[in-house]
């Protein structure tokens, strides 16, 4: 990337991870991020662990090309009210859930270059997929796919769609780990150890996401290759179509969904 200054407000999980990832990729070196939390001891911590520097939340806003802004969303109004007058050129790059481009504009301006970003909690591990979407002001939007990248992958969406990708990829890590305990329990009550039960379920499920991810065709033809006619496998999926397990799934992300709406509009 060009020669850029980014400034981080917010050290927690998730900015944390996108400045280890930024670095760790070599697409900025640390020298060019800035960071600020209004918790000390957090930037503090990331600022030894990446080499990126801590600064003055003003002195982070007014130096930086990008901003990114990943505090609390009920930390939202306070936050701009301190920065919104500072903020001019710069890119402004929102990880706040349920916090719409509409009132981002409404305290920078809409002149100023905005974007809402989506990752999920993948990005610890570099293993992210990150929705984006950009205000028409965004001319530089391959930089901060680039800034992304490095948590992961990286898709272009409508803002419109972001309460779907909240509802899909935001939380669907928790929808995976409710599975993996209830496998795992049922493991256990079948007569393995507890640490064999995990071993078995995490790495079953690990190698069948990859298997999802490098396959072309739908999940339906992977399910077809596993379930032989009259074994195993068909019998516990019978046991799922019994229980309607399918539609209590997409019942789920349809409340997900509905939840992030009422969330964004406060």
């Amino acid at each position: 990337m060009r020669d850029i200054k980014l400034g981080i407000i917010g050290c927690g999980n998730m900015g944390s991870a996108i400045v280890e990832g930024i670095i760790a990729k070599g697409i900025l070196p640390s020298g060019a991020i800035s960071l600020n939390d209004k918790d000390i001891e957090k930037a503090a911590h990331l600022e030894s662990k990446t080499g990126a520097v801590r600064g003055d939340i003003l002195e982070v806003v007014r130096t930086s090309d990008y901003l990114i802004v990943a505090v609390k969303p009920q930390d939202f109004e306070d936050l701009f009210k301190k920065i919104s007058s500072d903020i001019k050129k710069q890119t402004v790059i929102s990880l706040m859930a349920g916090v719409k481009m509409s009132a981002l504009i409404e305290r920078i301006g809409r002149s100023v270059p905005a974007a809402r970003a989506m990752p999920n909690m993948a990005a610890f591990i570099g293993e992210s997929i990150t929705c984006i979407s950009f205000n028409s002001s965004v001319k530089n939007k391959d930089e901060i796919k680039d800034i992304f990248s490095g948590i992961g992958k990286v898709l272009e969406m409508e803002e419109s769609l972001m309460d779907t990708v909240t509802a899909v990829s935001g939380s669907g890590p928790a929808y995976l780990f409710y599975l993996a305990e209830a496998m795992i329990e049922a493991a256990i009550d079948m007569g393995l150890d507890k640490k064999t039960a995990r071993d078995l379920v995490a790495e079953t499920l690990y190698g069948s996401s990859m298997l999802l991810r490098k396959e072309a065709g739908a999940a339906s033809e992977l399910i077809k290759k596993v379930a032989s006619k009259g074994g195993t496998t068909e019998s516990a999926l019978k046991v799922f179509d019994e229980e309607a397990l399918k539609s209590i799934i997409k019942r789920a992300m349809l409340r997900a969904k509905e939840r992030s709406e009422e969330l964004s509009r406060g």
